[in-house]
């Protein structure tokens, strides 16, 4: 298991559940965090809305797979310059792609 995740000034604590840019820590829900964390270990995979809702959610969530856009909305918004990391994939749903 990775502890930690490093891109440029991006900092990923997986121990201390941290985001950290240009060493100053940026708020995540913990959801967001999840995200993040899940999105980083599974890199350059296309990962569908409904993996996402099963993996982060659970099974038994009953919501809208809309949650999930707006869960990565306010992840991107939160990761400011690097919110292109976390790349749509047309028809798919979206995929963690750090190569510059």
């Amino acid at each position: 298991m990775r502890l930690m995740y490093i891109y440029d000034q991006l900092v990923v604590d997986f121990i201390e559940h941290t985001v950290k840019i240009n060493n100053k820590e940026i708020k995540v829900t913990p959801k967001e965090f999840e995200l993040i964390e899940y999105f980083i270990n599974n890199k350059k995979i296309a990962i569908s809305r409904e993996q996402l809702l099963n993996k982060i959610w659970g099974y038994d969530f009953y919501g809208d797979n809309r949650t999930v856009d707006t869960h990565i909305k306010m992840l991107r918004n939160n990761l400011g310059k690097y919110r292109d990391l976390i790349v749509t994939v047309r028809g798919i749903g979206y995929k963690f792609n750090d190569e510059k």
